[in-house]
């Protein structure tokens, strides 16, 4: 038997948004070597127009700690709540040429591929710097999408 669809499907949606968990476990299983995570994080850098790109690095077993810093255009703060969205951009959305990204997924998921913490700080100039963190164990607790500000 055949099912039509109704009339007005926006009528009675029913609003499905991703288990937070369970995805951000997924972003993790992309499999990214380690350079290649940081050379996706670095094509931001230069898609922000960055002159100079500085990785360091602090071993430290479970509390390892991986900084890219950059001198790049810097994003507002509604721009990096929007950079932190998993899916933050179409790939059918126009781009501009020197704009590495497609999905809007590789900043979480070469960082989620090698953290469970990934924290973002951005400044644009006059100002004040923003910062947001994704932490997985505390989506896990929380169960939602719930963006971390850091003061």
């Amino acid at each position: 038997m055949k099912r039509s669809l109704p009339e007005h499907p926006e009528e009675d949606p029913d609003v499905v948004p991703p288990h937070a968990a369970s995805l951000a476990e997924a972003l993790r299983a992309f499999s990214y070597e380690l350079p290649t995570a940081i050379a996706d994080l670095v094509d931001n850098s230069i898609s922000a127009r960055a002159k100079h790109i500085w990785v360091d690095f602090h071993w430290d077993g479970s509390d390892s700690v991986i900084v890219i810093t950059d001198d790049g255009a810097g994003m507002s703060e509604e721009k990096l709540v929007a950079a932190m969205r998993p899916g933050s951009q179409s790939p059918l959305e126009k781009r501009q040429p020197h704009d590495l990204g497609r999905f809007g997924l590789g900043m979480k998921t070469a960082s989620f591929s090698q953290c469970r913490r990934v924290t973002v700080r951005s400044k644009q100039v006059p100002r004040k710097s923003a910062t947001r963190c994704w932490e997985l164990d505390y989506l896990m607790k929380v169960g939602i999408w719930k963006l971390q500000r850091i003061a």
